[in-house]
């Protein structure tokens, strides 16, 4: 019955925060147009090298990690990290969508910009996004210690890796798609429309890493 009801309360509380619209949903989107199928699975693959060894970190640490997180030099430093490549990344994709935008041509699997395969790595890209996004780090020093002290009271490794497996097939599941659905779209699209969405992606995934980054300074 413990069993069952951790799987149960952890697919339940993960919903929150796997298929919440973020940095890393939108980018799965791009990395997924610009890319492979696989990119947005590539991406959650990412994002589980980071989120598996803070998830294990977070249980052996629970009081510390939970009390650096309301540091007000932590809180600075990972905004100031997320912003960065958040800006970084925008700007890339922006620039690639107003390159688009003079081209009326449909878009082909070689008219991919050089500019945008240095952020083209799916994997990276998830990585990074997972470790420097304040909301990802304040949901699981929250929400997800309830998941956490659940997982450890019926056992610490096979508690965890139980908690564990039934969050993080949603990851997979909701950025894989993310991926797929920026594939498809863009075979129906000419290169000027391509870019148009280029840009509102990334525009969008601007405006979710600065509301994260202020979430954080103001998480207590």
């Amino acid at each position: 019955m413990d069993l069952l009801y951790l799987i149960i309360l952890t697919i339940t509380l993960s919903v929150s925060g796997a298929f919440s619209p973020g940095p890393l949903t939108f980018s799965a989107i791009v990395e997924g147009s610009k890319g492979s199928w696989f990119s947005g699975f590539k991406e959650a693959l990412g994002h589980l090298l980071f989120e598996l060894p803070f998830v294990v970190a977070l249980a052996i640490l629970l009081q510390q990690i939970r009390a650096l997180l309301n540091d007000a030099i932590v809180k600075y430093v990972l905004s100031f990290i997320l912003i960065s490549f958040i800006v970084y990344f925008s700007f890339i994709v922006i620039k690639d969508g107003c390159f688009r935008l003079k081209d009326n041509g449909f878009v082909s699997d070689q008219s991919i910009s050089n500019s945008f395969k240095i952020v083209n790595k799916p994997i990276i890209t998830g990585f990074l996004l997972t470790a420097s996004n304040p909301l990802f780090l304040s949901w699981w020093a929250t929400v997800g210690l309830i998941l956490i002290l659940s997982a450890t009271s019926i056992g610490f490794i096979f508690g965890i890796s139980v908690m564990y497996a039934s969050h993080v097939w949603m990851d997979f599941v909701w950025l894989g798609t993310m991926g797929i659905i920026g594939k498809t779209g863009r075979k129906f699209l000419s290169n000027k429309h391509f870019g148009i969405f280029l840009i509102i992606m990334a525009l969008i995934m601007l405006y979710f890493g600065i509301m994260a980054s202020m979430q954080l300074i103001y998480y207590k």
